[in-house]
């Protein structure tokens, strides 16, 4: 047979508040509704927890992506600059040369 905290466990929310404001307070029955509250509580912050630690885990990821990509453009366009300097080289040698 569930316990009474089991049977609030499967009740909404809203089903736990009325139950709890229908008692008398400091009763067994409002005893009962407050844990399930404060349980339900819980659970909420242990996810909200576990939703910030997987978001922060995931900026660190998009930083360390965000560096390495910041390197390789940074590589690809001292490479384009010095083409093009070479470039520039290569095309007043021929007009010079002339």
């Amino acid at each position: 047979m569930p316990s009474d905290r089991e049977k609030l466990e499967v009740e909404s929310l809203a089903a736990v508040a009325d139950r709890m404001s229908n008692a008398e307070h400091g009763s067994r029955t409002h005893t009962v509704a407050l844990a399930e509250f404060t349980r339900r509580q819980t659970l909420a912050q242990l996810q909200a927890t576990q939703a910030q630690i997987d978001a922060a885990e995931a900026a660190k990821e998009t930083a360390i992506y965000t560096r390495q990509n910041a390197k390789y453009l940074l590589w690809s366009v001292i490479v384009l600059a010095s083409s093009s300097v070479l470039s520039l080289i290569l095309t007043a040698v021929g007009l010079w040369s002339k």
